[in-house]
């Protein structure tokens, strides 16, 4: 008897667990969504100005932001998180930063980004088959368990 005591004790804690992270991925998203849409509205005052380095990097700005994005809704549907995604936002943040804004910086820390930046691009190159199938196969398990639920 205690032992489903405790397995009841356990999945309520796991589902309030998974509801909460749900909640705070759901901010999350709402809170990206709300950057690029001011990100967009920066970007329509500057593009009068013609400051076309401003503007490329505002733009550079929401492509991160919409990667972030996509790696949000990726966890919401599977409760996982995309590795690949995390790395392409590793290689592209930092290669923004160093694009758009290297004078921010001292030198040293330009070279941990470029550093940083090349070393994520090459992981991603050599495991993307790897990477993509880990995404594939949450996928798949994600519907499998659909499925089975549906049936009970």
């Amino acid at each position: 008897m205690n032992h489903l005591i405790d397995t009841k004790v356990i999945r309520t804690i796991t589902h309030l667990a998974d509801d909460a992270v749900a909640l705070l991925v759901l901010g999350a998203i709402l809170a990206v969504v709300l950057a690029i849409g001011f990100q967009i509205a920066k970007l329509f005052t500057h593009l009068p100005e013609g400051e076309v380095t401003t503007v490329l990097h505002m733009v550079a700005v929401i492509v991160v932001l919409v990667k972030a994005y996509r790696l949000l809704i990726f966890y919401m549907e599977n409760q996982h998180v995309s590795i690949k995604y995390v790395v392409e936002i590793s290689i592209i943040a930092p290669a923004v930063e160093l694009i758009f804004a290297p004078t921010n910086r001292g030198l040293d820390l330009n070279i941990l980004y470029a550093v940083f930046s090349v070393v994520s691009l090459l992981a991603y190159l050599h495991f993307y088959q790897r990477l993509q199938g880990m995404d594939e196969a949450c996928v798949a398990d994600q519907e499998k368990l659909a499925r089975a639920v549906n049936k009970h």
